[in-house]
Parts: C-alpha cells; sequence; structure tokens
C-alpha cells in the first residue's frame, strides 16, 4: 500500500512540475510572444497533398492552396493520389489548368511513401506537407517563410485549430488543439518541437532527402521527421499566427483509433531515438523534453492503474458492505462526515490534483486568449477537456501500451 501511494504522489509531482515548467517558459518568453518574423525576399515553395480516398475534402484542401497570399508564380503545388477508389484523383485533375501537378502511385503505398514522391517531384527548397482534409489561412505561408532566412531552421510549424468543430466530441478536442498551439510555442521557444503536424508544416528539402525522407510504415511519420531534422542540428521554429485547419473525429470509436495511433507512434519514436534522451548534444529536447514525455507515459499509466483499482476496490467494499446491510444506504450515509470529506480533499494526492488542476485551467485559458478564441463561446469543452479528457486519455494511453506490448499490428 505504501508502494502504491508513493507511485500516486509521485505521478502527480510530475505532472505538476512538467506545468510549472510550462508556466515559467511563458512568463520568461512573453516578448517573444508578439514578435513576427518579416517574410522578406519571398522564396519558391512547393506544397505536397498525400491523399487517399479524399473525394470529400481534396477539393476544399486544393482551392485552400490557390488562394494563398503568395505569388503564384512561386508556388508548385503537387497532390499525389494513392490509389484512391473514391474518385479523388479525378478531382485533383480537374484544378490542373490551375497549375496544380497530380501525381498516382500504382498502389496503395501510404502517407509516407506519397510524401516522399511528392518531395522527389517537387521544383522548390523549400516544401510545405499538406493533408488532404485540411484548409489554412491565406496569410499563413507568408507568416512562415521568413524563419528560413535564419540557415539553421530546418522546419517551421503553423498553429493548428479544429475546423468548425460541430458536436460535444469536436469541441472537447478544439480546446485540446488550442492548448497544443500554445505547447508548441513554449516548445518552440525551448528549441524543443519533437511534432511537425501534417497541415502545412514546411520543411528545408535537403534536409528531409538527406534524411532519408518520411520514414515509411511509422504510425506518426510528423514525429519521426521532425526528430531527424534536430539529428541534423537544425532546429524547428513555430508561428501562431500562421493558421490552419483540420477535420478531427465526430465519433468515440474514431477518436480512440487515431489517439491509439498517436501514443503508439509516440512509443516507437521515442523506442527509435532512444539515444537523444539525456543527451545535452539535442540540448532541452533530449535533457527536458523527451525524458519528461517518456516519464509522462509511465506517469499516466500509473496513475490511471491506481485510479482503476482505487475505484473498482471501492466499488466493491460497497457491494459487499451494502449485501450485509440488506442493501440499505442507510448506513453509508450516516457514514459520510464533514472531517472525512475535509481530511480526503486535504490529502496530499488531492492537494496535488488540485494544483495541477488550477495550472492547468491556467495554461488553458492562456491559450484561448493568445489564439484568439473566444472562451465565452466554447465553455463546455473547456471544462471537460479540463477535467474529464485527461482520464479519457489516460485509458487511451493505456490501450496504447498493451498494443505495443502484445506487438499488435501497426495500421493507421
Amino acid at each position: 500500500m505504501e508502494f502504491i501511494s508513493g507511485l500516486n504522489y509521485a505521478a502527480w509531482f510530475i505532472f505538476v512540475f512538467i506545468a510549472v515548467v510550462w508556466v515559467l517558459v511563458l512568463l520568461q518568453n512573453k516578448a517573444g510572444l508578439s514578435k513576427r518574423i518579416r517574410p522578406g525576399r519571398l522564396v519558391p515553395v512547393s506544397i505536397i497533398i498525400p491523399a487517399y480516398n479524399e473525394a470529400l475534402n481534396i477539393a476544399a484542401c486544393v482551392r485552400s492552396m490557390l488562394s494563398l497570399d503568395y505569388p503564384k508564380r512561386l508556388l508548385d503545388i503537387i497532390v499525389v493520389d494513392d490509389c484512391s477508389t473514391d474518385g479523388t484523383g479525378k478531382i485533383a485533375r480537374g484544378f490542373r489548368k490551375q497549375g496544380v501537378r497530380v501525381l498516382s502511385n500504382h498502389r496503395n503505398r501510404g502517407k509516407a511513401y506519397s510524401l516522399n514522391k511528392g518531395i522527389a517531384a517537387s521544383s522548390h527548397g523549400i516544401v510545405a506537407c499538406v493533408d488532404a482534409d485540411s484548409v489554412v489561412e491565406p496569410s499563413i505561408l507568408k507568416n512562415l517563410v521568413g524563419y528560413f532566412r535564419d540557415p539553421k531552421v530546418g522546419s517551421v510549424t503553423p498553429a493548428l485549430k479544429v475546423f468548425q468543430p460541430k458536436g460535444f466530441l469536436q469541441k472537447v478536442q478544439a480546446a485540446e488543439y488550442l492548448l497544443n498551439v500554445f505547447l508548441r510555442k513554449m516548445l518552440a521557444f525551448m528549441d524543443s518541437i519533437h511534432v511537425t503536424p501534417g497541415v502545412f508544416s514546411l520543411y528545408r528539402k535537403g534536409i528531409v532527402v538527406k534524411a532519408g525522407g518520411f520514414e515509411e510504415g511509422n504510425l506518426t511519420e510528423d514525429m519521426d521527421i521532425a526528430l531527424k531534422v534536430h539529428e541534423a542540428g537544425y532546429r524547428i521554429e513555430n508561428n501562431m499566427s500562421a493558421v490552419s485547419y483540420t477535420n478531427c473525429p465526430s465519433t468515440w470509436k474514431a477518436l480512440f483509433k487515431q489517439r491509439v495511433r498517436w501514443y503508439r507512434g509516440a512509443i516507437q519514436n521515442t523506442i527509435k531515438y532512444r539515444h537523444m534522451l539525456f543527451n545535452r548534444e539535442y540540448g532541452n529536447l533530449g535533457i527536458f523534453l523527451l525524458p519528461a514525455n517518456f516519464i509522462s507515459i509511465l506517469a499516466i499509466i500509473g496513475i490511471f492503474l491506481i485510479m482503476a483499482a482505487n475505484y473498482i476496490s471501492m466499488a466493491f467494499q460497497y457491494l459487499w458492505k451494502a449485501s450485509l446491510v440488506g442493501w440499505s444506504l442507510e448506513p453509508f450515509i450516516r457514514g459520510m462526515t464533514l472531517t472525512g470529506f475535509v481530511d480526503a480533499a486535504l490529502s496530499t494526492p488531492a492537494l496535488f490534483a488540485l494544483f495541477g488542476l488550477a495550472l492547468g485551467g491556467y495554461i488553458l485559458w492562456k491559450s484561448f486568449g493568445l489564439t484568439g478564441e473566444k472562451l465565452s463561446e466554447n465553455r463546455p469543452g473547456y471544462l471537460v477537456y479540463l477535467i474529464f479528457f485527461p482520464v479519457v486519455m489516460m485509458a487511451f494511453w493505456t490501450a496504447a501500451i498493451v498494443q505495443e506490448v502484445r506487438r499488435a499490428e501497426r495500421k493507421w
């Protein structure tokens, strides 16, 4: 029992510690939040759109690229149709007269293969990788390309938001994505961005090619390529004013599938790049971020299992006691005292949890403000994400760990 109690304290301490780090990074870099990098001389950019059975989304995505506030002569838009069966390629080819190139795979090869094929066929030294179910704001490219004036910048990431969230589940995820907009900027300040999302992240083509491109079979190729950029000795930057939008799962089943894939990919890449952990050569990424992520995974599993064990144990005890008194609730009601509630509320794990909740609430509140979103328009999503969603994510992480231990097939 003492071991379990100690594990519980340690797990909550880890979460509170990491939350404090984010707050301190924010306070230390307040001036940098409003800093804008001017694009200077506009450079040619190739835009790669891998697409598989995206007939419902591909037209909107391509139109979004064609509507960029950027000289059309400097853009090279390439759609890679991954042997779709729903007419995606035909729709994409309808934009050829507007300068869009369409490449076709002879069989379904996956997103990483399609990205690499598009990059190989691209004409310019800067490439943007764009998911086919996404759209962007017209100013996004001008807000990103200026960072490449620094020769040590290998990639630049945008702010990623949920596109027109509908329904309860999507609004909860919308709050989560806004939090990630904030966290990615904090990671940029620490030179520790470890995921370059597929919704309009930019790269130096030469770095990607030299690193071997996007890895086929990797469940989170956007994490793998980000770590390759760091491994090559380059920085990854972020601009919160460069906004892209993605669709997110609308059902619990789809969300479970997506998150388990993400989390298994995170585990896969943590193992693959384990040489970076606690390695001073990779700065804050190696000394803090990657180890913190790894330890957080263990803490998440620990807290979830402890919570599950405690609640199951409590349920069995109450059921057993209730059976002894003829299923009457009166003894339990009489047994509830104010002192008992106070003792439980003032216990160390409870105080850690409350402090962590307060820090999380502050960070999420700042995320809404910094991204220009109104909290009043998504209070339910804010509150549910803050209080309930972390428990759901713990369950998803546990499922991901179980699948990895069982060596379940890795697939999208």
